[in-house]
């Protein structure tokens, strides 16, 4: 049983219990007011709390391709029903498919990459030339040539 108001210490402590929801109804009324006036605690709390989102998520990818990789398995011995077999089938054609897509896609931004790096280029040397151009039109190239000849 918690007395009083909680420190930021006992809010340290009481942080993970809170976010896996093992306080009674009181302690969490008391947390919960704590995080509510205490930006630095309730601060503290998003942080772990996105922690542990995104760990559980990763655990929740984890056995979703386990169980994948298991009737991958299953697809492959010829263990699975008609059903699911033409299901495997199906989605493994889309994500070839997506597979090609994704290539395809690629090489148009390496395409479109490399034709703008050029065309940069070019329309870089193409301004100084110009540049250039004018400024030998207009004697300014002599001018400026003149005066690092004489220094």
């Amino acid at each position: 049983m918690l007395k009083g108001n909680l420190t930021c210490e006992n809010i340290s402590r009481l942080i993970l219990p809170y976010i896996d929801d093992k306080l009674t109804l009181e302690q969490r009324n008391k947390v919960a007011l704590h995080l509510r006036n205490c930006p630095f605690c309730m601060e503290k709390y998003r942080i772990i709390k996105s922690l542990f989102d995104k760990i559980k998520q990763r655990n929740i990818q984890r056995a979703k391709k386990f169980q994948q990789y298991k009737l991958l398995s299953a697809y492959c011995d010829n263990e699975v029903n008609e059903n699911t077999r033409h299901n495997i089938e199906a989605s493994l054609a889309l994500s070839c498919e997506l597979t090609q897509r994704a290539i395809k896609i690629d090489m148009l931004k390496k395409i479109l990459n490399n034709t703008f790096e050029s065309r940069f280029q070019n329309l870089e040397l193409n301004l100084e030339k110009k540049v250039m151009e004018r400024l030998k039109k207009d004697n300014i190239f002599y001018k400026i040539m003149n005066i690092f000849i004489k220094n």
